[in-house]
């Protein structure tokens, strides 16, 4: 049995109780990390991405997509922390709006560096990511998203459960010995 997947199964099941019994906090939490992931992506962004290519109109859009992202992501950590209430559902709608806005930013991104030859799938993936999670976001601040939180935390229990079950069955029935050099004797 390997311990370090029962482990990850244990916290993800510790998670999906917190889903299931505090969706509430499971939203703040969510906020502070999609705050930080904006705040990451936006410094990578302006260093990396921006200077993809020489087209002036890309590494405006990059620069401009990058110091949205770096501002959205400060306020989204800061803000939550520092001021209660209404807050939170502001921010969650904001990181929403920023999010499709971030999206159709990197489409035009996309197209130009499509024409430059370079590579495009993690971006799309980032793109697809975004507006997933935009809808998402729509949803938490009413009733539909608390359900959705809850039903998201019922399935990483079962899916921690099941993971248990297959490694606890899984396991091997003995252990196979290892002969160490200090268990030869040299002649």
């Amino acid at each position: 049995m390997r311990k370090t997947y029962v482990l990850l199964a244990i916290l993800v099941a510790i998670i999906g109780l917190m889903m299931i019994f505090s969706p509430e906090n499971c939203i703040k939490v969510a906020v502070i990390i999609l705050g930080m992931t904006a705040l990451i992506n936006g410094i990578y962004n302006l260093v990396t991405v921006r200077n993809l290519l020489e087209d002036q109109m890309f590494r405006n859009i990059m620069t401009v997509r990058g110091v949205v992202s770096i501002c959205i992501g400060v306020l989204a950590v800061i803000l939550p922390l520092v001021f209660a209430g209404v807050f939170w559902t502001i921010m969650v709608y904001t990181i929403a709006v920023y999010l499709l806005l971030s999206a159709f930013s990197e489409l035009s991104g996309i197209v130009r560096m499509k024409e430059a030859n370079i590579e495009t799938r993690p971006y799309k993936t980032e793109i697809l990511a975004s507006i997933v999670l935009a809808i998402l976001l729509f949803c938490i601040p009413r009733k539909i998203g608390v359900t959705l939180i809850k039903a998201g935390g019922f399935m990483l229990l079962i899916g921690a459960a099941i993971a248990i079950i297959l490694e606890w069955k899984n396991k091997p029935l003995y252990l196979e010995a290892e002969l160490l050099n200090d268990d030869i004797e040299v002649k």
